[in-house]
Order: C-alpha cells, then structure tokens, then sequence
C-alpha cells in the first residue's frame, strides 16, 4: 500500500475537503461525529469536577458488579443457553459455557453503552465506565462451588481487557475534539490518586486508554505538566509521559525518559530502538544486544526487520536462529544458511529435534538423508510419518516402499476408525509418488483396498484421496 501521510500531506486543501464532504454527505454516522465534534470545539467546556466522576465510577462499579454477582452459575439461564456446536459437550462444560454466554452478553450491553458515549463525545464518561467495569469485575462476589472456572474474577477481568481494547480501537479511529482529549487524563490522574495512591499497575492498565485520548490532544504540554504534577507513580504510564513529549517537540527529553524506563518496559525499548535506529545506529546495536538475551523470542520478532548481515552479522545470525526454532521455518533459516558455522548448525538441529518433521527438512537441506533414513527407522508415532519419509521418498525409494507397507500393514492389524484410514490414505498418496516399482505400488495399493475383513470406511477414504 502506498504511503498514505506522504499522499495525504501533499494533497490540496481542496481535494481533502472534497473527500471529506462527500463522505460525511452520505453517512449518518459521520454526520452525527461531526456534530458531536462541533459543538465540543465550539461549546467553551465545563470540566468534569472530579467528585462528580468518581460519583459516576461508583454508580457504574455497583451497577455491574449486581449484574455480575446475579449470575447463578450452578443455575444458569438455560433458556437462553446457545450450545457453541452441536457435538457432545460434557456436563460440567454446558454449566461453564452457559454461565460464560450471560457474562459475556453483558459485556456486550455495556460495549453498546459506551460506543453512544464515544458518539456523542462524552469521553469523561467512557472513561469513568471503563473503571466502573473493571472494579465491578475485580470485586464481585460470585459463588462458584461447582468449579467451573479457575477463577471467576479473572474470567471477567479478561472480558474487561478485550472490551477495553475494542473502545481504544473506536477512540483512535473518532475525531475527538483537542477540548475533550485535555480534560478527560487529569480526571483519571486524580482518581488514581484518591482510590490507588502508590499503586502502578492500576494505571498501567489504563495507559492505553489514555494514549488515545492523549493523542487527540491540542495541548501536550499543559497535560504534561499536569501527568508530572499528578501523584501517580509516573513509571506506571511511561509510554504517554513519551507520547506528550514528543507532541511537545520535546526529543532530548524523550531520550532521557526512555533511556530511563526502557530496561523494564518492552514497549518503550522498542520506540526507543526504533529511534535509535534512525538517528544513532552504534547506540541502536549496543541496545539490541543488551535486550536480545533477556526475551529472545519477543526480540528476534521485532528486531528481524532492522538487521542485515552487514549491519551486524553475529546479531543477525542469533535472531534468525531463533526464528528458525520458533516458527520451525526455512525461510528463516535460509537467511542464515550459508552464515552458521558447523557447530551452530548442530545447535540448531539439537534445539529442533522435538519437532521431528521439522528435522527432517533441514537435514534434507544439507543432503544428510542418511540421518533422515535413520529417523525414519526410529520413529515410533504414526501422525508424523509421512512428513519424516517425504525427503528422501526419492532418495531411498526401495526403502521407503517397504517401509511404508511395513507401516500401513501394522496400523491395519492393531487399529481402526475413519482418522487412521485417512491417515493411511495419505502415506499411499505418498507411497504413489515413489519412482519405479509400478506393478508393485499397484498390488499393494489394491491389497490395501480390499482389505479383509471389509472396511468400507478405508476404501471411502482412499477414493477421496484419488488412490483407486
């Protein structure tokens, strides 16, 4: 996709008002924002006192938390119980299921609540909401003595993130007056203050809710200044103290927050990486090998689209070998095929050898079909098989031909059921695919088919896969 900011900068006034007003002309939707905005960008704004939100919290917090505590999960709402499938679902997991379905339909109503708010640009409100919700989820009072959740509490607190997570999505996307955006994170600051002096991971939670109201925002230094002024531990809410900062134009201070912060928050060590790698690049390879090895997975996916062999071979090479055992994946592991020395690659297939599949590709990389064979030969599964085999059906084709008979022979005397014939249909796919022996790749695939005794289940299946 093309670059939109540097299309959409370079565009005339005209053509964007253009745009706009052929959208908003034609959408009701829009048509509403854009008068909720206006009358917020227009109206002079009468800030929320902060009694009159935490008032708001507490009402929304008993609401919910009576809803939820009305959840009688031993006693569920059978009449309105929807079965995900229409499969067996054992009894203990119909009472979970449907205690899940009421919780979760409110979650649902309150989702439809705050979208009007957002709409009519009640932000002081949306807010207020969300902590009402997640008190009311954290406190309720929910019987559960038949066990069927691990914890009920953190069963809503999840329901709780995922809606959080949706309204964020909906705020970034709203036109949110300067106005509102500024009046809505001192109302937040002052009711961590009173309800959670001291406390970080309350507002940590928070922060990306108010990121995107930050982000609205028309005056960063004055919300700044009041965040920093605030009673809240400001190492709770790192990524919006940088978000400010850079509204505010303020970059030496953005770097010395996030060379303060980024050992113990992933998300600021990547802005700041990201930075680093734009405007320091000695500093940005001297921060990646510091990180890498406290979260190598977490790393390698975020610092394999900065590095190149010349950029830092040796970093280079340890995040796509990680890769490589992460996602067992040769396309990773061919961009460091001809840069691992023979030891490394031992590593490699010591780390992988769990994944006997997976091995038995990157020994077929490196021709060491021998081993492959060896595999083969050793492995006591059957889900596996046939992509251990495949590698070297060519290779070894008089032993993979009876090794597979051998095979399809056994599972044939000791199992049954319609998952094992397809499975054995597949290895016949493969068996097909071996050069030579035609005359008797056909016996044994008509032996096969007419099986004695009968199984009618086995020649369906190997009709499907196109055998006879």
């Amino acid at each position: 996709m093309p670059n939109f900011d540097g299309i959409f900068n370079n565009s005339s006034e005209n053509i964007k008002l253009k745009f706009l007003e052929e959208k908003i002309r034609y959408n009701l939707s829009l048509q509403e924002e854009f008068l909720a905005y206006l009358k917020a960008e227009r109206s002079p704004v009468t800030p929320v006192s902060s009694v009159n939100f935490n008032q708001l919290v507490y009402r929304i917090r008993e609401k919910y938390k009576n809803l939820f505590e009305k959840v009688d999960i031993e006693n569920p709402d059978w009449d309105n119980y929807v079965p995900p499938h229409s499969g067996y679902i054992e009894e203990w997991e119909t009472y979970q299921l449907a205690s899940e379905q009421e919780f979760e339909q409110i979650f649902e109503d309150f989702g439809s609540n705050v979208v009007d708010k957002i709409i009519s640009h009640a932000f002081d409100e949306v807010l207020a909401m969300l902590i009402g919700l997640y008190e009311a989820a954290q406190n309720a009072e929910i019987p559960d003595d038949i066990g069927s959740f691990s914890d009920v509490n953190e069963f809503l607190l999840e329901e709780h993130g995922i809606v959080m997570n949706t309204l964020v999505d909906k705020i970034k996307l709203s036109a949110i007056s300067g106005k509102s955006s500024r009046d809505t994170i001192p109302l937040f600051l002052n009711y961590c203050a009173f309800e959670y002096p001291g406390n970080p991971l309350f507002p940590s939670y928070f922060e990306p809710l108010l990121l995107a109201f930050a982000e609205k925002s028309d005056q960063p230094v004055l919300l700044l200044e009041i965040t920093r002024q605030s009673e809240v531990t400001l190492q709770s809410l790192p990524l919006l103290l940088l978000l400010l900062l850079k509204k505010s134009g303020n970059m030496p201070e953005w770097l010395r927050v996030a060379r303060l912060y980024y050992r113990e928050n992933i998300a600021v060590a990547k802005e700041l990486l990201d930075n680093y790698f734009t405007a320091n690049k000695p500093a940005f390879i001297e921060t990646a090998r510091e990180l890498f090895p406290t979260n190598k997975r977490e790393w390698s996916e975020f610092l394999q689209r900065y590095l190149t062999p010349d950029f830092d071979r040796n970093l280079f090479v340890q995040v796509f070998f990680q890769l490589t055992v992460f996602h067992s994946s040769l396309e990773y592991y061919y961009k460091i095929q001809r840069l691992l020395s023979a030891q490394e690659f031992e590593l490699l297939l010591t780390m992988v050898h769990g994944n006997k599949p997976f091995l038995a590709r990157l020994l077929a990389e490196n021709k060491r079909y021998d081993e492959i064979k060896l595999l083969v030969e050793n492995f006591p599964g059957n889900h596996e098989y046939l992509d251990i085999i495949k590698p070297i059906l060519t290779v070894y084709p008089a032993f993979c031909l009876e090794n597979i008979k051998t095979r399809v022979t056994q599972i044939l005397v000791n199992e049954r059921g319609r998952h094992i014939y397809e499975r054995i249909a597949s290895w016949l796919k493969g068996f097909k695919t071996i050069p030579g022996f035609d005359a008797e790749k056909y016996l044994f695939i008509q032996q096969t088919y007419n099986h004695k005794p009968n199984l009618p289940a086995l020649k369906d299946e190997m009709r499907r896969a196109g055998l006879v």
